[in-house]
């Protein structure tokens, strides 16, 4: 009778091991989003065919291009704002498409209508100068800015409406800073 019930409770405590349903921290991710691992790409035959005309027609020499899809987010008051970690490979309400353009890095994400919702330009080298002045003037004043710098654009690279993102470090701790290019603070968010 104890060798069937230690052999009942090995099954049990296996079966809750092994067959747990993935889990992450944000809605709308899958499991190949888990930290440390690389996002599926989307073939982009599933990308829908008005994402795609937008896209080339915006961006008619591009290459390296990789296809994600995106999950539903808030693309009114964080349109600049996107998390490479929320990648998904089913059932997408956007598309991520990373592409390189002129020797440019772009990330630019589209609705499944072919909105498009913000245009990361990656190869930034300065940010303007009201922004260097409300960081070194701030309280970020005496933490390293980071290498990485983002220019965002929310429908096209001549649009006036641009976000800055930049990265601030001090020790251990780090923040992401989103800026309108009049140096106003939009968004800080602590990396952990």
């Amino acid at each position: 009778m104890k060798m069937l019930a230690g052999c009942i409770l090995f099954v049990f405590i296996v079966m809750n091991l092994f067959c747990q349903p993935a889990t992450n921290n944000q809605i709308g991710t899958s499991t190949n989003t888990v930290k440390g691992t690389k996002a599926t790409k989307l073939d982009k035959a599933k990308v829908p065919k008005e994402v795609t005309d937008i896209y080339f027609k915006e961006y008619p020499m591009p290459t390296f291009e990789t296809w994600y899809g995106y999950p539903s987010f808030d693309e009114g008051a964080n349109w600049y704002e996107y998390d490479s970690t929320l990648y998904i490979d089913s059932l997408p309400e956007n598309y991520v498409v990373e592409f390189t353009q002129n020797n440019v890095p772009y990330v630019v994400i589209y609705s499944k209508s072919g909105k498009k919702i913000a245009a990361h330009n990656m190869a930034i080298s300065d940010i303007p100068k009201a922004i260097s002045s409300a960081i070194s003037n701030g309280e970020y004043k005496t933490w390293t800015l980071g290498k990485e710098k983002e220019e965002i654009f929310k429908d096209t690279d001549k649009d006036q409406m641009r976000v800055y993102k930049v990265n601030v470090e001090y020790g251990k701790e780090k923040h992401i800073l989103y800026y309108q290019s009049d140096g106003q603070l939009l968004k800080d968010k602590k990396v952990f």
